[in-house]
């Protein structure tokens, strides 16, 4: 299975769930939404306590979209499509690890690590938290730098 890899001890990021404030990894760490290996008293900010797999569960190759949206608060947000192998594996991880985190982090940076409340089945996720509309419009550059879209 492609989740059984050696942990990444992460010490990094301020308390908020901020893409410009997090800290870079010491590291040179995948881009990549990543599971954790242990998250032992992980509130939902304090992302030094989080301990995540060596690879990324989901790779930015995985990505086939990225477009910049707003969530049903109007708040801005990253829309990402996954191909069919992404899809995949977002279905089989948000199954098998349902409360438990997700760490979204590109670009040497913890983007924000939100508890998987249930299967996702569609292929699609939102990106969204306290995100400014200058945060997504960079994320969403970011990202379509480096998968061609």
């Amino acid at each position: 299975m492609f989740l059984k890899i050696f942990p990444l001890i992460i010490g990094m990021f301020l308390a908020t769930a901020s893409y410009s404030q997090a800290k870079p990894m010491s590291r040179d760490t995948i881009s990549g939404l990543y599971l954790t290996k242990n998250y032992d008293g992980f509130t939902g900010d304090n992302y030094e306590t989080l301990i995540l797999q060596d690879t990324p569960s989901i790779y930015l190759s995985d990505i086939k979209e990225v477009s910049q949206s707003f969530n049903y608060l109007g708040k801005p947000s990253v829309h990402l499509v996954l191909n069919t192998l992404g899809s995949a594996k977002l279905k089989e991880i948000t199954t098998e690890f349902t409360g438990e985190p997700l760490v979204i982090y590109f670009g040497k940076k913890i983007v924000l690590a939100p508890t998987m409340m249930s299967p996702i089945t569609g292929g699609q996720l939102e990106i969204s938290s306290n995100l400014t509309l200058q945060e997504t419009d960079g994320m969403v550059r970011w990202l379509k730098s480096r998968i061609g879209n």
